[in-house]
């Protein structure tokens, strides 16, 4: 990803352009799947972000909603970048029960769900298929 689209996404979002956020941003572009903070911090060894540093720009992210923040069962957290604006999701995940591989299905998109004119207040929505994966069937 080009510095000038990293640079536009963050001010977009409100962010202040820093080099580790970046870096976070493209790693996060150039996988587009979920991954733990664990894995994130391995593919961005070398690049000077320590576990802390990664921790805060992926909650500054996710309140930006530029990253989705995924539980697949496990009780680990998975980021994928997003970009969408939402804290919410948009599309849903795939969640392989053999491997554990988390995909985000980006060519699916969640419908709007308008349920204030019973009360609710829906802050975020998640819609998770669990089943095998190409590899995996």
């Amino acid at each position: 990803m080009e510095e000038k689209k990293i640079k536009e996404i963050l001010h977009q979002a409100g962010l202040k352009y820093t080099p580790g956020r970046a870096a976070l941003i493209a790693f996060l572009w150039e996988t587009s799947r979920p991954l733990t903070q664990e894995e994130i911090s391995l593919g961005l060894k070398g690049s000077g972000l320590n576990k802390v540093s990664i921790y805060r720009a992926l909650d500054s992210f996710l309140q930006a909603g530029l990253v989705h923040r995924i539980e697949s069962g496990d009780r680990v957290w998975k980021f994928a970048f997003c970009g969408c604006g939402s804290r919410g999701h948009c599309h849903p995940h795939f969640i392989c029960r053999s491997c554990g591989k988390v995909e985000c299905l980006t060519k699916m998109h969640l419908p709007e769900v308008a349920a204030a004119d019973q009360g609710y207040v829906i802050e975020e929505q998640e819609v998770y298929f669990k089943g095998l994966c190409p590899g995996c069937s």
